[in-house]
């Protein structure tokens, strides 16, 4: 690659980088861009960018280029930083050996990862604070990397620190907004309690007048029987009212604030947290679209319960979320829900006979509720599948979500 080519793809992958900042919601999106443009760059077979974690001690991300899916699958466990990636982390200056398996910081490969031996590693900086490194393995014409290779990727590297502080600023965000929504949600549930004190004291006050009204029928006091009986049913008509005003209180408050998305990408992302899971991905195309309440709070619930269960049951190290809006032969819109995890699975007839597992059924009864379709599909060692179609039913114009 001559130096034309070479300024040119540096201009193309900034433009591209900050395309990805202004739109992208991860920002890892960027960071795939720029590694596969430092490989292009230089010509080599692989490449890899790493995200330093809070002090540059071990990796928090690792984005790669040059290895399919499958190898990538065989390899497993990502890199944490150690060896000549760690050693990256705590230099200044690149890094260029000729076979970077006689490195005295080289400490080996993982099963199944191939063979690499000329190395190019370029630190990702932003003054004195370590954001990360560039790895470049194996020159395609088998060659060694040069200066100049070495010079082409310092300039790409000065995108790479932009496209990481982006990234740091919408995880810094992300835990503003989690933290503000968990306050919130606090703040909602004593509500909730509140509603629920009030709900038991209608309900008793009901309860002591119609057992009044019983006796005073019994004693021929039909004056004292009637006047029992209308307050015992006034007591009733406030305790469904309070009821209604409970139900409503308890849609999860990240639906109002986020959409029906963003609420299952908050939860997906908690889940995969507290389970460490390697993957939870989500699939959708409804972004920025906004649903009927009932419909978003059904939906939620079941991605909630079908996530719970994959956590707690399946042992499974990866889920996946999708929500896919489309329109079927005559015109009509639905939305399809699935989630599903590669864990141990079970016999689907020993788990669906059971009374005893509520959240199954309870996932069944919101769906029919919404004359929707739901399957369940599960064997042992194959994970389980929760799928379900859901006729779509839009926010109406001009009402308010809360």
């Amino acid at each position: 690659m001559d130096l034309v080519e070479q300024k040119t793809l540096l201009l193309e992958t900034a433009n591209r980088v900050a395309l990805d900042i202004l739109a992208s919601r991860t920002g890892v999106t960027a960071l795939q861009h720029i590694v596969e443009a430092a490989r292009d760059l230089v010509q080599a077979r692989y490449a890899a960018l790493g995200v330093a974690k809070t002090g540059g001690h071990g990796l928090a991300e690792f984005v790669t280029a040059g290895l399919s899916a499958e190898e990538i699958a065989r390899i497993g466990v990502r890199p944490t930083g150690k060896g000549i990636l760690g050693l990256l982390l705590q230099r200044a200056e690149p890094l260029r050996v000729e076979r970077m398996t006689e490195h005295p910081a080289f400490v080996g490969f993982p099963p199944h990862h191939p063979p690499m031996q000329s190395f190019l590693g370029v630190p990702i900086r932003s003054g004195e604070q370590v954001l990360g490194s560039l790895y470049l393995t194996d020159k395609q014409d088998g060659g060694v990397f040069t200066e100049a290779d070495e010079a082409a990727v310092q300039a790409l590297s000065a995108y790479a620190a932009v496209a990481i502080h982006n990234l740091h600023m919408l995880a810094r965000q992300r835990a503003l907004v989690s933290g503000l929504i968990a306050a919130q949600e606090e703040e909602r549930r004593a509500v909730a309690y509140d509603l629920h004190d009030g709900l038991t004291q209608y309900v008793m006050a009901a309860h002591a007048h119609l057992e009044a009204f019983r006796h005073a029928q019994q004693q021929q006091k039909l004056d004292r029987a009637q006047r029992e009986l209308e307050q015992g049913m006034q007591y009733l008509k406030q305790a469904v009212m309070e009821s209604r005003r409970l139900v409503n209180g308890l849609r999860p408050l990240a639906l109002d604030d986020l959409g029906l998305a963003g609420a299952v990408e908050q939860l997906l992302n908690e889940e995969k947290r507290r389970a460490g899971w390697d993957a939870a991905d989500l699939i959708h195309n409804i972004a920025g679209r906004r649903f009927d309440t009932l419909l978003e709070t059904t939906v939620y619930r079941v991605v909630q319960e079908a996530l719970t269960n994959a956590r707690r049951h399946s042992g499974t190290t990866r889920v996946r979320v999708m929500l896919l809006a489309d329109r079927d032969m005559a015109g009509h819109e639905h939305l399809t829900l699935e989630v599903r995890d590669w864990g141990r699975g079970f016999v689907l007839e020993e788990k669906t006979s059971d009374d005893a597992h509520v959240g199954l059924h309870s996932m069944v009864a919101r769906v029919n509720l919404l004359n929707g379709r739901y399957t369940l599909q599960s064997a042992p060692g194959e994970g389980t599948t929760v799928h379900a179609v859901l006729p779509i039913v839009e926010l109406e114009r001009g009402r308010k979500v809360r």
